[in-house]
């Protein structure tokens, strides 16, 4: 009698057992990485599983959450292959960007800021939230902040370093295009240069420092008459350029002297980021952009590398 109550209650503890659900694999995950550009339309979210368990497969079906959107991770399930990987979710702009990993989920035009750039809560059930308050999140494009071993804040920042489930990783540049230099018009003030030497091998170049403040690295770039585009919407060729104009008056010293006969110098000033990317040059009279010889139309002088147009500052 004895045996047969104590296997009935073996097999009822074996039931219970067996009734169970299944734990399922993805516990492990934690938040690791959050960034925003300054209007909340370029954002990325990362995940790392940091432990040597293969099994964290399941996400589909979590829903991660700010405080006022909220994302369903969808399936299929991941490979199992999950060991120390990394998840990156993020805006369709931030996928469009030089240099940006391939997301493996990109979160919806409709969720666009995700979270806030001033202080939220990214949560997942199961996980531990990242919470940043604000003035924690940097929104120069450039800088993210990054969680703690545990997933959560007190969180450091760092330049930006997405990863996909792939490893790829990369590096963005999601901060404000650099402005045109003031033209005069909109009420700012116009470029002026007088001669400090009657030959005009040195001249003193004021220009508009307060439109379009925050701005250190101007260059002038010049060319000759034989450089000027052959036809409207053409590209300048340049002879040189000075670096480094970071106050009014500038004094150049030695400035450029034409060579071949024409007698005519042109130049403008050109702004360039901590990036190396160069604002505008300007639109001709036909309101086009003018094209300079180097990539994306940029000068290529003064260690100019692209050029971004997009601040309508100065214009």
């Amino acid at each position: 009698m004895k045996s047969a109550k104590l296997a009935a209650i073996l097999i009822l503890v074996f039931m219970s057992i067996a009734g169970l659900p299944a734990k399922a694999g993805s516990h492990l995950w934690k938040f690791a990485e959050a960034f925003s550009n300054a209007d909340g339309t370029v954002q990325f979210i990362e995940l790392v599983n940091a432990n040597s368990d293969n099994a964290e497969q399941f996400v589909p079906g979590h829903v991660i959450q700010s405080n006022t959107k909220n994302y369903t991770i969808p399936g299929p399930n991941l490979p199992a292959t999950t060991a120390f990987k990394r998840l990156l979710f993020a805006t369709p702009a931030f996928a469009a960007l030089p240099g940006a990993p391939a997301p493996d989920y990109i979160l919806p035009a409709g969720s666009v800021p995700f979270f806030s750039t001033v202080s939220d809560t990214l949560a997942c059930s199961g996980w531990p939230s990242m919470v940043f308050t604000a003035g924690q999140l940097p929104t120069d494009g450039i800088h993210s902040l990054v969680a703690s071993s545990g997933g959560t804040c007190p969180c450091t920042v760092a330049v930006n370093s997405p990863t996909n489930y792939a490893g790829t990783t990369g590096s963005v540049d999601a901060s404000p295009a650099p402005p045109a230099v003031p033209d005069g018009t909109g009420g700012s003030t116009p470029m002026r240069a007088s001669k400090l030497h009657a030959a005009g091998t040195s001249l003193s170049v004021t220009f508009d420092t307060a439109t379009c403040s925050g701005v250190t690295n101007r260059q002038i770039i010049y060319g000759e008459r034989s450089q000027l585009p052959a036809s409207p919407g053409g590209s300048f060729g340049l002879t040189g350029s000075a670096c480094s104009v970071t106050t009014s008056p500038f004094t150049w010293n030695p400035s450029p002297t034409p060579s071949g006969g024409t007698g005519l110098v042109w130049w403008l000033m050109t702004v360039r980021d901590n990036s190396n990317r160069e604002g505008s040059w300007g639109k001709s009279s036909a309101g086009q952009e003018r094209v300079g010889p180097g990539a994306s139309g940029s000068s290529g002088q003064c260690g100019v590398s692209t050029r971004a147009i997009t601040n309508a500052c100065g214009h």
